[in-house]
Formats: C-alpha cells, structure tokens, sequence
C-alpha cells in the first residue's frame, strides 16, 4: 500500500470528527487539547424543533473548538427521542471543515457543496465538488464517502470531473541513500 493512502484513510476519517465533536461526542482524531476548548457556535439564526428533534443552523454558521472550525451556510442536525445525533448535514458554497488531527502534521481541510454525516452507520459523505488535503496530499472527485466501520473510502467523478489524488514526493534520507549506494545497510 502506498505509504500516502493510510493517511488519506485517517484524513477522511478525520471528516467524520467534525460531526461528532459538533454533536458532544468529542473527537477521537483531533488533538487532545481541542477537547478541553470551549465550542463555539456563530449563526445569523438558529431553530430547534423538539418534536421532530431537528436543530437548524443558519447564515454564515461558524463552529469553531480548538484547532477546529467549520463553516457553512446551513448546518441541520436531526436527533432522536432521546437526543442521539441520527444525521448531521453542513451545505455551503462550499461548506469548509478543517483541523489539526496530529501534532506532527498540517490542519486537515475538507469542502464540498455538502457534507452529510449518518450517524448510526458512521459514514461521512462529502458530495459536489469534494476535495481532502493535507501536507501537501489532495484527493478530490463530485462524491467522496468515508465508512469509518470498513475504514473504506469511495471516490466517484465522471468523464467531465475525474477523481483526482496527489501524493507528494517521499521525504528521502539522505544517510540511508548513501549507505544504500554505498552497498551498506
């Protein structure tokens, strides 16, 4: 497996974190100081309907914790009866997520027209114009769907908007290349 694509795994994993974080959960993937910082929440409007269990962000909605942040035009979160998170979807033009998930990486930035998150079957799917970067590593296509279960990721596009990945170039050694040439180990 190509060294890149296990941290596209986590990056796109790193998508699902926005919601749960957004939700109370905390986020596993984020860095343990962001879960000590205060979450805050900036919207035009804000509703939520308690029979149906449906809260609705609008107008310019920031969520801001720590090292993440997350804006859209919309942010709607439905729950059940007992206030469980069942759906989470964030629309913009486009929607923008970004965190730092690893001290030793850059922030993880995600967009696309929408972002919907399925709770109960933990899958992330990011649909129009999708794109994932990090250091450098950009994966983008019209739909990119994580299921963290499988820790499987599907990309589609089409003739016309192809799925697209970057990976740069490995970071080379330069005392193992000598010893390499060298014949030693």
């Amino acid at each position: 497996m190509h060294p890149h694509r296990a941290d596209f795994s986590r990056i796109v994993f790193s998508c699902v974190a926005f919601s749960s974080l957004l939700l109370g959960g905390g986020s596993v993937c984020a860095l343990p100081s962001d879960r000590d910082q205060p979450v805050q929440v900036s919207a035009n409007s804000a509703r939520f309907n308690e029979k149906t269990g449906i809260a609705t962000y609008s107008g310019a909605v920031q969520i801001k914790q720590g090292t993440l942040e997350i804006r859209a035009d919309e942010i709607v979160i439905t729950t059940d009866k007992k206030g469980a998170i069942l759906t989470t979807v964030a629309k913009g033009q486009p929607a923008h997520y970004q965190q730092q998930i690893d001290p030793k990486k850059g922030l993880v930035t995600a967009e696309a027209l929408r972002i919907d998150y399925d709770a109960k079957n933990e899958i992330i799917t990011l649909t129009t114009n999708a794109r994932l970067k990090q250091d450098g590593s950009s994966f983008q296509g019209n739909i990119i769907t994580y299921n963290s279960l499988r820790q499987q990721v599907d990309a589609k596009g089409d003739s016309s908007n192809r799925v697209q990945l970057v990976f740069p170039p490995q970071v080379r050694d330069s005392k193992n290349d000598s010893k390499a040439k060298d014949g030693k180990k």
